[in-house]
């Protein structure tokens, strides 16, 4: 994609365009937010018209070192260059943004319609969101109207200290300080324009992060970076800064910025400028280097694999197949009525699950005037029964409404099933799907495909869901707004300032943590700090969005691509686990948290492997219905889970966040009790003091709980469903869907699966 780069002037932003560049992106042009400049009047004297404040706060930009980014872009880069002065203030403070006039994010959205207006062919931004939800979540509400795509290639990326290296190594980038806010560690006077790279090899940033717990990467404002070198993005020069002064906080010595007086190009020889350009391609052309595809060209075998696919499908189970032998063909492509209803089931607390909600009339496959082909129909009359099952559902949340105190809508769902006959319907359901449900603070989703009249009556739609009352007025309602004389859900939610009611995780930027959400659905949302309910995670490479492959090599050792997707989609659930926030003060989670889930295997992973089969037999002997590897298949998808929770998909849970064992306390000598810290490397487990965490724990010491965890373990296993059917979204051959334990309530529960069962 073509893409603009959000850029502050600073080290995250401008390794982010680096990355962006690497996984195959265009850069077209860079923009920039300044802070508003302080006039000062036309008699004071001109020597001091250079010390007037260039900084005012921001709860979203990088403004210290703005005045030298037109350079950097214009003269180093060399490329096309937009700037806004910010003339909002942070009137909106909350997690979750709504448009509001006269907020600094409004200035946001201004500066890229500018830049619109002039590239039209801009399909992205650019940005150096690393950890922050509240930078992130603005900027993917701006691209949301724009209609552009988020690119934050450093979100979740690595462990602070980690990314810090990429950033001076891979990147190369060299970066001097230009804002410091950490006393005692940093102090304007002693550190203001020191070289970035210098404080890390010195040790500087590693003492200060064991002895204050500062961010080495400076993710919690501790210090701020202008840029003055990055060889594969400067192309035609370096920044020189000649005169700068160092400008204390007045209310605050340990608080200050470097202001750039004086600041110049200095060119770089042409040999240098074509070696960066060819390094630049040699970059670009590796970034999709692990995507690789896999083509088989033995037809012979290809003839084999048909024929066990064939005879696999006869024998899934479909719910109407004895339903169809009874009724005369001449009306079997007809309309059929049922008199189904759905089940719903109304729980203590507001929360409600309602299930299988089909339409009272499947359309005929022929009901269209038009010359368009059966799958067009098909599609069309797909839409129409998903249409037809979104107003049952709302007459049915009418009817919850006026049963109780609360106003139940759409917004109040956190979890959808969506069953299809075929996948090739999603397309056209999705857009009804998202003008239902919407996008902001949308519902978890899982979407698969049964097969051809698998569903009742011959259906192409089915959906299940589970609601919270009042949770959607939760997410979008401020305390201070609340009538407090109301009897409601949410009135007492408000009140319990413990366990919130709902928490969402919708990220929709590009990045290498976790899959982006392909349509309107949330990759979690997380029910009273308790229940995590866990959209479904197919085999997606995060930064590209293309299922897993494995190469010629990897097969040949018996490495299949379902098997592959089945590990990445672990991964991608570990990743998501990971960067959850329950709302209860503990960060994180992990697999073995797990309560159940599904794991879905597509008739092309069946299909791979009974290649695979038949291609280790050899040619010899045919093939015949016996030869469908069920058992097999099962094995192998149970031996994959119980591996991925084992070792939590690969993923340390904290080591972004800097909280897990290995870069915890446990291994500092801070002087600090070990046995104060759970098993995963925090501190009184999550909890605010040592007391209440014996109590909560049971009084046992954390080595005790540790060892007690260890021998439940053999005794416990994760309830996994395993499910082969027809089709999944993306033509993945491998889904997995979870509900987990929030870490705090695991913790609680004592619950222990290091040791999935999968049922098939």
């Amino acid at each position: 994609m073509k893409f603009v780069a959000l850029l502050s002037g600073g080290k995250d932003s401008i390794y982010a365009t680096l990355l962006a560049l690497r996984h195959g992106h265009e850069l077209v042009c860079c923009a920039h937010l300044a802070p508003r400049r302080r006039r000062l009047s036309s008699s004071q004297d001109d020597d001091h018209h250079d010390d007037e404040d260039l900084e005012e706060e921001s709860y979203m930009y990088q403004t210290a070192g703005s005045e030298a980014v037109r350079l950097q872009v214009e003269e180093c880069m060399g490329l096309p260059f937009y700037v806004r002065e910010i003339r909002g203030k942070s009137r909106n403070t909350s997690l979750v943004y709504e448009e509001r006039g006269h907020d600094e994010v409004e200035d946001l959205f201004h500066l890229l319609q500018t830049v619109q207006k002039s590239h039209s062919e801009i399909e992205a931004v650019s940005s150096g969101a690393i950890l922050s939800t509240y930078q992130r979540t603005r900027i993917e509400h701006v691209c949301q109207r724009l209609r552009l795509t988020s690119l934050s290639y450093l979100w979740r990326m690595s462990s602070q200290r980690a990314l810090l290296d990429g950033i001076l190594d891979d990147g190369g980038i060299e970066a001097v300080l230009v804002r410091v806010a950490c006393p005692p560690g940093l102090l304007p006077q002693k550190h203001l324009n020191r070289n970035l790279r210098s404080l890390r090899d010195d040790g500087t940033l590693d003492d200060l992060h064991g002895r204050w717990g500062m961010h080495p990467a400076g993710e919690g404002g501790e210090y701020e970076t202008l840029v003055v070198d990055c060889p594969a993005l400067f192309r035609f020069g370096r920044l020189k800064l000649e005169e700068v002064v160092v400008v204390c906080d007045e209310s605050d010595e340990g608080v200050g910025i470097l202001r750039i007086r004086k600041c110049r190009v200095e060119k770089k020889m042409e040999k240098n400028e074509s070696g960066n350009e060819k390094g630049n391609e040699s970059e670009k052309g590796n970034g999709n280097k692990s995507i690789t595809s896999h083509h088989y060209s033995t037809t012979a075998l290809k003839g084999v694999v048909d024929h066990v696919a064939q005879s696999a499908k006869s024998q899934l189970p479909t719910s109407n197949s004895t339903m169809q032998s009874t009724i005369p063909k001449s009306i079997q492509n007809r309309v059929i009525r049922s008199m189904h209803l759905p089940n719903v089931r109304i729980m203590k607390g507001g929360l409600c699950h309602i299930s299988a909600l089909i339409s009272p009339i499947a359309c005929d496959n022929n009901y269209s005037n038009n010359n368009s082909n059966d799958k067009v129909d098909e599609a069309e009359a797909a839409v129409r029964e998903f249409l037809t099952i979104t107003q049952m559902l709302q007459t049915l949340l009418s009817r919850l409404t006026s049963s109780s105190t609360s106003s139940i809508t759409p917004q109040d769902i956190i979890y959808v099933h969506l069953y299809l006959s075929e996948i090739s319907h999603f397309a056209k359901i999705n857009r009804h799907y998202q003008q239902y449900f919407g996008t902001h603070l949308p519902p978890s989703r899982s979407c698969v495909a049964v097969g051809h009249r698998a569903l009742p009556g011959g259906r192409r739609v089915m959906m299940d869901c589970i609601l919270q009352c009042d949770s959607g007025r939760y997410l979008r309602t401020d305390a201070k707004d609340e009538d407090s004389t109301t009897d409601s859900f949410l009135q007492r939610a408000m009140a319990n300032h413990h366990h919130p009611l709902r928490k969402v995780l919708h990220v929709q930027s590009l990045s290498t943590w976790a899959p982006v959400c392909i349509g309107p659905y949330s990759q979690a949302n997380v029910l009273r700090s308790s229940l995590v309910f866990l959209a479904g995670m197919i085999g997606l490479i995060p930064e590209t969005m293309r299922l897993i492959q494995s190469d010629g090599d990897d097969y040949a050792e018996g490495a299949n691509d379902w098997e592959l997707e089945l590990h990445q989609s672990w991964r991608n659930a570990a990743s998501v686990l990971d960067g959850l926030d329950d709302g209860g003060g503990v960060a994180g989670g992990k697999l073995e948290d797990c309560l159940g889930g599904l794991v879905y295997l597509s008739l092309g992973a069946l299909e791979e492997l009974s290649l695979s089969s038949v291609k280790g037999r050899g040619n010899g002997g045919g093939a015949n219905d016996n030869d469908i590897p069920w058992e097999e298949l099962w094995s192998r998808a149970n031996s994959i889970s119980r591996h991925a929770v084992s070792c939590n998909g690969g993923v340390v849970m904290g080591k972004v966040d800097g909280l897990s064992s290995s870069e915890s306390n446990l291994n500092s000598n801070n002087g600090i009790d070990p046995t104060l810290y759970d098993e995963d490397g925090m501190l009184y487990g999550g909890y605010e003091d040592e007391e209440t965490w014996r109590e909560i724990s049971g009084s046992l010491p954390a080595t005790a709980t540790v060892t007690a965890t260890a021998n439940d373990a053999s005794e416990s296993e994760t309830p996994l469903l395993a499910v082969c059917l027809a089709e999944l979204p993306m033509k993945a051959k491998a889904e997995v869907e979870l509900i987990c334990a929030s870490r705090r309530a695991a913790s609680c529960l004592r619950v222990v699966t290091s040791t999935p069962c999968v049922q098939s």
